[in-house]
Order: structure tokens, then sequence, then C-alpha cells
């Protein structure tokens, strides 16, 4: 008799989770929004769940159809969870920046004492946020940028070991390796005051924890799903985005840091040092751009936990955008010798001009890098921007309502590879970011740091609606891409790089991710000349 119950209930319950299911797949046809046909119990995202597609891709590929349909916006479901997708750029500029009030949170985000270091500028939410920016902005200013470049440089002095030990022992090179032992050294130097040596060491207890960082598996699938599709229930399951040994290695590190340095007396030219002076700094925030949150304080300054979390933020974004910029970058030029070959005579003409030292001046006046670099961005961008509706809102010129907690996915990689915008768009072509190009382009198709009042930190706005407290074009991504044409000057001005047969050709992302992150490395050979 129990069985049979048991039985029963298992069976009502799992007919009840389907037609709920079914009534919510109905959600965007119902409102006239495309949308790829949803599947049970997965919505659009089964795929990627099981790790055979790229969730970005999959926003991409919605985009890509959408604008054939000439729809304005598509969606899918992210399981039972609706996602709006816009298409138009029109509405885009509306989303990212003129009606900015109602999509001002990047991910739902619920404040968890158990996961401290998800508490970043990325992931905070309303006057948090405004009140969490206000306070770090004015550590990305030029001064600044300039007081750690030495350090960046500094940080290349392993590299020419590196490529005559493999030119000498006739081994290729693994880049992905290489850019990622190169972006620890600067990270955990930068931001944490820590000499890592991983380009000499690559088994120091830093490059581990940074690879556990970005390591996949079953909880990297489960727990975002979580957070995405209930966020209460991540409080209380008590789910950590941040894997519990990660949290304690950064937090030690912090503590340790801190605590050195105030029993010293000491101080460093870092990121850690510029958010150490935060700590008893009184605050008032005019959130003026958050609905019903006025004059919001901070009394007491910046926390260990918020400077732990401000800081592992800053390793993990500036690692990911740089490492994987250089890997991408030095996989186009081994493709592309003739870019290779102009890059170069770049790099030494202009180190020439300054006693052959990579200063912060020639860096800045090496013009054909950073079209190279921007190229690079564009073609292997991070593939979608998530954003939050806050509040209630009309499309403009329909009848559609956003309504109140839905994700929105801006479609970076389907922007960024839009044959309207960039004719042969697989190409690599760094002349697509000469002046005379980038002014044929309208607004909004290069999103590498995202638009608005939510861009990353420092950046400014190519738009002056509402972003004029923002700074000129400086941001933790601007370091990183800093850092990328730092080790790129250092490896061309003394050596040519050729591809080596190890490398899969064409590149193949990992299925299962929200950023690309490529199935196998990029082996290239080294030559010195």
């Amino acid at each position: 008799m129990i069985f049979e119950i048991l039985i029963s209930l298992v069976l009502v319950l799992s007919t009840i989770i389907i037609l709920y299911l079914k009534w919510t797949f109905r959600y965007w046809k119902s409102r006239n929004v495309y949308v790829p046909d949803p599947s049970l119990p997965f919505g659009n995202v089964k795929r990627v769940l099981f790790g055979k597609e790229n969730f970005g891709l999959l926003v991409a590929n919605i985009y890509n159809t959408a604008k054939a349909k000439e729809l304005p916006y598509g969606g899918l479901y992210f399981v039972f969870k609706p996602v709006f997708v816009p298409v138009d750029n029109k509405l885009l500029k509306h989303i990212l920046i003129t009606d900015f009030q109602h999509f001002t949170d990047r991910l739902p985000f619920v404040e968890n004492e158990y996961d401290p270091l998800n508490a970043t500028l990325f992931s905070l939410t309303g006057a948090k946020w405004k009140a969490l920016r206000t306070k770090l902005t004015p550590l990305f200013t030029t001064g600044k940028l300039k007081m750690i470049f030495q350090t960046l440089v500094d940080c290349t002095n392993n590299l020419p070991h590196v490529l005559d030990d493999s030119i000498k022992q006739k081994q290729p090179l693994d880049m992905k390796e290489i850019s990622a032992r190169y972006t620890t050294d600067v990270l955990g130097s930068v931001a944490f005051g820590i000499d890592c040596n991983c380009l000499k060491n690559p088994n120091t207890e830093f490059r581990i924890y940074g690879k556990k960082v970005f390591e996949t598996g079953i909880r990297e699938v489960v727990v975002p799903l979580v957070s995405v599709v209930s966020p209460t229930l991540m409080k209380l399951l008590r789910l950590q985005i941040t894997k519990v040994d990660v949290e304690k290695f950064f937090m030690k590190i912090v503590r340790e840091t801190i605590d050195y340095r105030d029993n010293s007396n000491c101080s460093r030219n870092d990121f850690m040092q510029l958010l150490m002076d935060l700590r008893n700094q009184e605050l008032k925030v005019n959130s003026s751009i958050i609905e019903n949150e006025q004059n919001v304080f901070y009394q007491n300054g910046l926390s260990l936990e918020e400077i732990a979390a401000q800081a592992y933020v800053f390793f993990a974004a500036g690692f990911e955008s740089s490492s994987s910029t250089l890997n991408f970058l030095m996989y186009e030029i081994v493709q592309n010798l003739d870019i290779q070959q102009k890059l170069r005579e770049e790099v030494q003409r202009v180190l020439k001009t300054h006693g052959n030292k990579i200063t912060y001046d020639a860096i800045q006046e090496m013009t054909y890098m950073d079209k190279c670099v921007n190229e690079t961005m564009r073609k292997y961008p991070l593939p979608m921007i998530p954003r939050l509706c806050t509040k209630d809102y009309k499309v403009p010129n329909s009848n559609l309502i956003i309504e109140k907690g839905t994700p929105v996915s801006i479609p970076v990689y389907g922007i960024h590879h839009d044959p309207e915008y960039y004719p042969d768009p697989d190409k690599f072509d760094p002349e697509r970011f000469s002046e005379e190009n980038k002014n044929k382009r309208p607004p909004l198709t290069f999103l590498p740091f995202g638009e608005g009042p939510r861009i990353c930190i420092g950046t400014t706005s190519k738009s002056n609606i509402i972003c004029a407290n923002t700074i000129i074009f400086i941001s933790g991504l601007r370091l990183g891409i800093l850092q990328t044409k730092v080790g790129l000057a250092c490896l061309l001005r003394n050596y040519k790089f050729t591809l080596n047969p190890k490398t899969v050709v064409p590149l193949e992302f990992l299925g299962g991710q929200f950023i690309l992150a490529l199935k196998e490395s990029v082996w290239i050979d080294a030559h010195k000349v």
C-alpha cells in the first residue's frame, strides 16, 4: 500500500512538473517572441548543460536567426527561466544606456555570508553596486596604471628563458599555458602583491589555485544553473559560486598580505594597496539612477571580505581576458605571417625610439598592435553579456513588456560576427579598426567591455548619456589589455613564430561554457632572430 502511494505521488508530481514546464514554454510564444523549440525539461540549454554547446554561441545563433527573420529580438529558455535576447541595434542602446534604470543589474544576487568572494563589483546589485563602483573608480586612473606598469614589464623577464629553452629542446610552446603563467605572474603581483614566478615554476601554489578557479565539472554546471533559476534556493542550500578551497586560499592570501603590510608599515605600488587605502573611507552615495534608493552610505570603508572579493574578481576577470586574448592573438599571427611581420616591425621601430625599453609611452605608440588586439577581441569576445530586468520595461515600438526579474543576454559574439558590421567576419583583419573603418560602423557593434553605466569599471562609454561620471577608457580589463600588449612586445622583439602541426585547426570551443574556452591548446614554434 505504501509503495503504491509513493508511486502515485511520484506520477502526480511528475505530471505537475511536466504541465508546469509546458505552460512555461508558452511564455515567449504567447508574446510573439521568436524562440527555438524548447525541449523538456531543459528548455533550450540541454546541449549546454551536457557540455555539447557553448551558451554564448547558442545566444549568437538566436541572434542570427532572429536577424535573418528581420525581428528586433528573440528569446530562449534557460531550463524554465525565460531569457530575452535583443537584436536591433537601437534596442541594445535602450537596454544598455538610455533606459539603464530598468536593467541596472547583471544577474540575480543573493548576499551569502558563506560565499564572501562572490560579493564583487560584477555581482552586486542596486545601490550596493553603485556605492562600491563609486569607491573603486578612482583606483583606475592613468596615473595609477602608470604606477604599476613596471610590474608588468618585470613579469616578462622570464619569457625569453621559456622561449630559449623551447628552441634548445626543439619543443613547441603550449601558448595557452604560457599565456596563463605570464598572466598569473602579473595579476598575482598587481592584485595580491605576490611574486608568483609561474613562468619559471609552473607548479606554484598560486598557479594551482588559479587553475582551480576555471576548472569545470558537474558542480560548475549545477550551481550557476540554480543561481539563475532560483537565487533563493542558493541561500537556503548554502551553495557557493566560489569553490571552498579556492575561497580559503584567496582569503588567506589577502589576510596575510594585509597583516604583513600593517605590521611592517610597508606598502607596494599595486591594486591591493589601493584597496587597503579604502578601508577607512566614509562615503555618501547618491543613487539617483536606482529607483527609490537615495543617499546610500558605506560607513566603514571596505571590509577584509570586500577587499578579498574585489582582488579575487580582479584576478579572475583579468586572467581570463588577457591570457585568452594573448593566446588567440598568437594563433592568428602564426596563421597570418604578413600581419606578424608588420607587427614585429612596429614593435622594433617603436622600441628603438625608446632606448629599446618597453615603456608605457612606447606601448601607447604601437597603433597597429592596438588594431590587432581589438580585432582579436572582436573575433574572440566574451560571447554574451548578462543583464537583469529590474523594473518592468515596455520595448519601444512594440507591445512587449519585459517583466521584472527576466534575464537578458546581450549577444556579443553574434554582433561581432555580423557580416553587416564586419564583412567576412571569420577573417582576421586588424584594419577593421582603422579610424576610417571604425567611424563607418554604428555604435554598440564592438562590445568587449560591455556598454553603459555597467561597462567594465573605469572604461568610458562611447555614449555620453548617463555615463559622464566614468573615467577615460581605463579599467580592470584595460590593465588586461595592457599586459597583453607588454607580453606581445616582449615576445615579438627578438622572436618569430610559426604554427606547430600539433595545433588543431580550426579551433574548437568547449561546450557547457559561458566563455570561449578552447578544447585543445595552441602550439607554436619559436625562432630567435
